[in-house]
């Protein structure tokens, strides 16, 4: 599989699925070479193909797209998924296409590399490409599951885990084993999770996005907002008690006594 010209948050999460994605594929998958054949061009809608890839789609190749939102996704066709991108639609659309990919992969092998192959403009993150490799004539539109919308933290929110996640969702990312430990009793915000674990970004954000897809990420609101509120009803309950009752017996002795309010 390549990557091309995709944005670095997106070439990050590719890369992470790749790896989840594993020991469920029936092919090794491994980053593809520059004049190499290419079994599966991971690209965003519009952008052009490399050089020579219209010689390997016509032996089976595929073309995926990534589309910025859902009217560009309509457009782009059947095979094309929509940002940010989801693990449970990735995941469903290799187990799809690989078959038929990795029976045509001799028949690309075969095919010539371009001559005067035009430099690739600087991928994202490594591309991959199948080692037993793979091929679909224009494949049928795949059946994805509904992806729950993306994960969107407000500034100063929390999060943790609602439970431990199960072996497959953490297999192969040790870096991920050590996010799970971290929120799985105490919530963090974003930034304190990035201090701790050491991490780059794109995977703490890789990692949050995936646990909350699996419904496993809890997220708490901003501790200063929380306390503000519990503050000002302690305060309300107070002023509230501090004042006589019209009406009531205290009241009534505080006014005969001539004492005022």
């Amino acid at each position: 599989m390549r990557a091309w010209q995709l944005r670095d948050a997106d070439a990050g999460a590719l890369k992470l699925f790749m790896n989840l994605l594993r020991n469920r594929l029936q092919a090794e998958w491994v980053a593809a070479q520059e004049g190499s054949p290419v079994d599966l061009l991971v690209l965003p809608v519009g952008a052009v193909d490399p050089s020579g890839f219209e010689a390997l789609a016509a032996f089976g190749a595929i073309r995926l797209s990534i589309a910025a939102d859902a009217a560009e996704q309509a457009r782009a066709g059947a095979l094309a998924l929509q940002r940010p991108l989801q693990f449970e639609e990735f995941s469903a659309l290799m187990l799809e296409i690989e078959p038929g990919l990795i029976e045509t992969a001799a028949a690309r092998r075969e095919v010539p590399a371009p001559v005067n192959a035009a430099p690739a403009p600087v991928p994202a993150a490594p591309t991959v490409t199948a080692a037993a490799a793979t091929v679909v004539v224009e494949p049928a539109p795949v059946a994805r599951p509904s992806a729950r919308p993306g994960l969107e933290l407000a500034p100063g929110a929390r999060v943790r885990l609602r439970r431990w996640p199960d072996p497959v969702q953490l297999q192969g990312r040790k870096g991920h084993q050590r996010l799970a430990s971290q929120i799985a009793a105490t919530a963090l915000e974003r930034e304190d999770l990035l201090s701790l674990s050491g991490l780059p970004e794109v995977e703490v954000d890789a990692f949050l996005q995936a646990m909350h897809r699996a419904d496993l990420l809890e997220v708490l609101p901003p501790e200063s907002a929380s306390s503000a509120s519990a503050v000002t009803d302690v305060a309300a309950a107070d002023s509230a008690a501090a004042e006589p009752v019209p009406g009531s017996l205290f009241g009534l002795i505080r006014r005969r006594l001539g004492i005022g309010s």
